[in-house]
């Protein structure tokens, strides 16, 4: 699968540092990283692109092939880099009447993309108040999510099944493939928390009693297979740990090597300095203020 929807961008950028993650959707990957330095180091264009292009040149392989090309578009998202916001989104909460409205559908997989579709809505709220429930993911990508198998004309009808339901609303302009969500209800009881994108359909299918696991290497919702024993997902099945890996510093974008388990160090022992040197200024600063009230 290649979409990728995150919720804390923060988390997600300095996973991506640490672990020299380019991804399928580069461009994705290169425009949170710029908000990230950019809301958390306060660097700018010139600082944001030479970390961005130091990033690619290392790590990914095509860069080269199309150099001038990639330094031009990675010079455009260092621009607009302040344009928009570094979300730390821990999840959205689905409530009981939502729950019940989905329930009510008396279709599975109607049932699986109406509760996707809620999902996806309410985390474009949380990220624009204006957003009002709309929905306007590629419907492949909306499907993979759902986990729900068709052809291009039954995901149409599909969608055209939750309007009829009026659970969906279109635009009126025939060219928009967006859908609102009009079955949004934050006055009910908090029931089901999603911290976790990757897997919606999967999601509701455990909330309504399925056999599923997390994996225990990346934590992808998965089927747990008959035994009850899975562990990982394919993925993660065919990983061969190593003893060292190598990462990029958050500060000065420096390679340096640690022990493969240890996933809290993000920054060269020089940089490390500099940051609790710092921190150690901050918190008797903060000290300080305190005891004057």
């Amino acid at each position: 699968m290649i979409i990728t929807i995150v919720l804390n961008e923060k988390e997600y950028a300095e996973n991506c540092l640490k672990n020299r993650i380019i991804g399928e959707k580069p461009f994705f990957t290169l425009s949170i990283l710029a908000k990230y330095y950019y809301h958390v180091f306060g660097y700018r264009k010139k600082k944001i692109t030479s970390l961005l292009i130091n990033f690619m040149s290392r790590y990914y392989p095509r860069y080269s092939a199309n150099k001038s090309l990639w330094d031009e578009n990675i010079e455009k998202i260092a621009k607009n880099a302040g344009k928009y916001n570094l979300f730390e989104i821990d999840g959205v909460w689905i409530t009981d009447k939502e729950l019940k409205t989905i329930s009510n559908i008396r279709n599975k997989v109607l049932e699986r993309l109406a509760f996707t579709m809620l999902c996806i809505a309410k985390l474009n709220n949380m990220k624009n108040p204006k957003n009002n429930g709309w929905v306007n993911i590629d419907i492949k990508d909306l499907f993979s999510i759902a986990r729900i198998s068709c052809s291009v004309r039954d995901r149409y009808n599909k969608l055209g099944n939750l309007k009829q339901l009026s659970l969906l609303e279109f635009p009126k302009k025939n060219d928009n493939l967006s859908s609102r969500v009009t079955y949004i209800d934050n006055n009910g009881l908090n029931i089901l928390f999603i911290s976790d994108f990757r897997e919606l359909g999967y999601e509701y299918l455990k909330y309504c009693g399925g056999n599923f696991v997390n994996c225990q290497e990346c934590g992808r919702l998965i089927r747990n297979n008959k035994y009850g024993n899975k562990k990982y997902c394919l993925e993660c099945a065919a990983y061969t740990p190593k003893n060292y890996k190598t990462i990029v510093c958050l500060d000065c974008g420096k390679e340096f090597e640690i022990k493969a388990k240890n996933n809290k160090s993000c920054r060269c022992s020089n940089c490390y300095k500099i940051y609790r040197k710092n921190k150690i200024k901050e918190n008797v600063q903060k000290y300080r203020e305190k005891q004057k009230m």
